[in-house]
């Protein structure tokens, strides 16, 4: 089913060229699970055959990325905080919360965000959260072409560089992705089911106190 999912990804770009290059780099910016690993190898390996200009994916790359972060971010600043900041008691996220968020990007939002590029899972979600707690525009902007500049552009120089070879390198590199992103998985599960648990004490404490 992956591998189906990864053809058809693939016969996008090459059915559709540029622009489907260029789709696919906004998706995998989002919380789209688009494959970069399966997607810019083989936009390189299509370069070294001269169906693809290897300074324009590149470019391509970094733009695609640009505005994918910069989708995530408006929807984490106009709409996540907002709503947060009105049903987020019932999903025991209070306004402390959102404000320690803040501080937190405010401090780190800069290795945050360029860290997560490289990394599964957090690649897709990370702009909304720095949209959630309003990072300045210029670092996330900066952090994010740089991120994934290295991160997709090493991807498609890997492509070119290996030629036909680069499908089995990146179905390697795949698998290590996906153990690194159950594991991220696993890491935000629990610390999601403490941080619910931890509320819950919380109210529970209050409760009590004021009997």
């Amino acid at each position: 089913m992956l591998q189906d999912f990864a053809h058809a990804v693939q016969g996008l770009v090459v059915d559709l060229g540029y622009p489907g290059l260029f789709i696919l780099i906004v998706l995998e910016s989002t919380m789209v699970p688009i494959p970069s690993l399966l997607v810019m190898p083989f936009a390189g390996y299509l370069a070294s055959q001269g169906h693809f200009s290897l300074p324009v994916i590149l470019i391509i790359n970094s733009t695609g990325a640009l505005l994918g972060s910069a989708l995530s971010y408006w929807l984490g600043a106009a709409g996540g905080k907002p709503l947060l900041l009105k049903y987020g008691k019932y999903v025991f996220v209070r306004p402390k919360d959102i404000e320690k968020t803040e501080e937190f990007f405010a401090k780190h939002g800069k290795w945050t965000v360029l860290i997560g590029r490289f990394l599964p899972v957090v690649r897709h979600i990370i702009s909304i959260p720095a949209g959630v707690a309003r990072m300045p525009l210029i670092p996330f902007f900066t952090q994010t072409f740089i991120g994934s500049t290295l991160w997709g552009g090493g991807l498609m120089l890997m492509g070119y560089g290996l030629g036909a070879r680069w499908e089995a390198i990146a179905a390697q590199a795949k698998k290590v992705d996906l153990l690194i992103a159950v594991g991220i998985v696993l890491v935000l599960v629990a610390v999601g089911v403490r941080f619910i648990l931890k509320r819950r004490r919380e109210r529970a404490n209050n409760t009590n106190s004021s009997v």
